[in-house]
């Protein structure tokens, strides 16, 4: 392992916060996903509570929000796992780590969110000409 450190000082050991850095990094884009898939940031509040009345008369809609729910926190569960080791304390250090990455993740979100939903929407069909 590379440690770096002044002479008669404590040494640093680079490959810790490398991999704490990549940890935090995968963390964010794992909560940025769930943020993405429940369309948080960007849709009023308004909005959400017409798309759930709405999905408690479709069954379908009903459905696919349960499997966005799901598949929403299995992306935040892994960024908690991901987290958790580079707590030193994780009594401690945990939450304010996860409300870290929480909050950029949903600022990221709120910039790139309808641009990547517009990526993984299908095609829409041409309309016939009139």
């Amino acid at each position: 392992m590379a440690r770096r450190g002044v002479p008669g000082g404590r040494a640093i050991d680079v490959a810790f916060f490398e991999n704490a850095f990549l940890r935090v990094a995968g963390a964010i884009v794992l909560e940025t996903l769930a943020f993405i898939v429940w369309n948080i940031g960007t849709r009023s509040p308004i909005g959400v509570l017409r798309d759930a009345r709405a999905a408690f008369r479709d069954g379908r809609k009903l459905f696919a929000g349960i499997i966005c729910t799901i598949v929403g926190f299995i992306f935040i569960v892994a960024a908690s796992i991901l987290i958790v080791p580079i707590c030193v304390d994780p009594d401690v250090d945990f939450l304010p780590a996860e409300l870290f990455t929480l909050l950029v993740a949903l600022a990221i979100e709120h910039l790139i969110g309808n641009d990547v939903r517009a990526l993984a929407a299908p095609p829409e069909e041409p309309s016939a000409p009139l």
